[in-house]
């Protein structure tokens, strides 16, 4: 049916992996659960022939959020119009379009409820600079400044060399407060969404919920 030639595959991963269970995240700091590059970057591979040039590779900023918006494009659909979308089309990226910018150059670290982290372009300041620390709990040391084009292992700090940029990134953090907040829940956080009376798709005896796969009542 020459379905591999048409159609869209992304193999991709939600975090980095887990240094104390044996990963290497390698040249990248810190692991999974952390907002070091480590913990949040990860390897992407997207195929699609004669959509997609082959070989290609882009260092732009994106992010899991925005498979559904790009999807929905890809399928002549549109997204919801009636609440904020955290995604992005990031179609302009996959399809190496050279007429079109990338669609994000900012990026919010959060780890929980916590803001740990921001990046616009290549600069990122980890807020939260001490290794091991728990988000939500402040530290005593002092924002760290990487530029993660000439240092993606963020081994160097430079604040001190640019303090202007601290200050922009301090400022862009600083717009969390009226969206999803920087040590709580902001006012942008939508409320979770909740089934009256839920029940498990198999239970713990392996009964089916009736409807939900077809007329199958017994998991094999």
């Amino acid at each position: 049916m020459k379905l591999q030639e048409r159609t869209l595959v992304i193999f991709t991963s939600d975090n980095g992996g887990p240094v104390q269970q044996g990963a290497n995240n390698t040249p990248l700091r810190g692991s999974k659960a952390s907002t070091w590059e480590g913990g949040v970057r990860v390897c992407t591979i997207a195929r699609w022939p004669g959509h997609i040039p082959a070989g290609t590779s882009t260092d732009a900023i994106t992010s899991m959020m925005d498979i559904l918006p790009t999807l929905a494009h890809l399928a002549g659909g549109k997204v919801p119009s009636d609440r904020k979308i955290d995604g992005v089309d990031i179609w302009p990226v996959l399809g190496s379009v050279p007429s079109e910018q990338p669609p994000r150059d900012n990026f919010y670290y959060f780890r929980g409820l916590a803001l740990e982290a921001v990046r616009s372009g290549p600069w990122k300041l980890h807020l939260a600079a001490a290794e091991g620390q728990q988000a939500g709990k402040k530290s005593a040391a002092q924002p760290q400044l990487f530029n993660l084009t000439q240092d993606i292992g963020e081994s160097k700090d430079v604040a001190v060399e640019h303090p202007e940029i601290v200050q922009r990134l301090h400022r862009m953090a600083k717009t969390m407060d009226g969206d999803l907040g920087q040590t709580g829940i902001g006012p942008g956080c939508r409320p979770l969404g909740r089934i009256m009376h839920p029940q498990p798709l198999i239970d713990d005896e392996g009964n089916v919920r009736p409807g939900s796969i077809g007329t199958l009542s017994r998991f094999p």
